[in-house]
């Protein structure tokens, strides 16, 4: 069985972007610090205030990542996708067998995974992952958060399954 975070708002990739600039602003703060010998007092405070308001400025992007994911859990298992609460309510249950097609990506991954990763997302350019169910010539798009290896290694054996099911599956190489 696959479990992740359900994404709920497609703002969340961008303040994830947002959030690793704001991370990178303190540490060229403090490098400006370490490194002039000879700085005024007055720069020194300036500095000092632009690092807090840093601090605060992530503080309250993380509050709002937070708000955007994690609030529902997506499980699949080879025939059926859940939509459950955080209190372990299932919301919603969507048979594998009632679907026309399964839009895929053709690689999953751990966003932010490597120093390129995190370069391209800085850029805008996010790393998603996603499932597009179609039906009755209707798309829906469930964006998700893989967080561990072992998450992404179930995911791989329940595409494994369903191809072997015989289910209809297409790839698509976005982002």
């Amino acid at each position: 069985m696959f479990k992740a975070k359900l994404i709920e708002d497609k703002n969340y990739y961008k303040l994830r972007s947002k959030q690793l600039w704001l991370m990178l602003l303190p540490s060229i703060l403090i490098g400006l610090l370490v490194n002039f010998y000879q700085i005024p007092i007055w720069l020194i405070i300036a500095i000092i205030g632009l690092y807090i308001l840093t601090i605060i400025l992530m503080n309250r992007n993380q509050k709002s990542l937070n708000s955007m994911v994690g609030n529902n859990q997506i499980e699949i298992d080879d025939k059926e996708i859940r939509i459950i609460s955080k209190r372990g309510i299932h919301q919603e249950i969507i048979t594998l067998d009632n679907v026309d097609k399964l839009i895929l990506k053709n690689s999953y991954s751990i966003p932010q995974e490597t120093i390129k990763e995190l370069g391209q997302e800085m850029t805008g350019k996010t790393k998603q992952n996603y499932l597009i169910l179609q039906q009755n010539n209707q798309k829906r798009k469930i964006d998700f958060e893989i967080d561990s290896y072992f998450m992404l290694k179930q995911l791989d054996k329940l595409i494994d399954s369903w191809e072997s099911k015989g289910y209809i599956i297409e790839r698509v190489n976005h982002s």
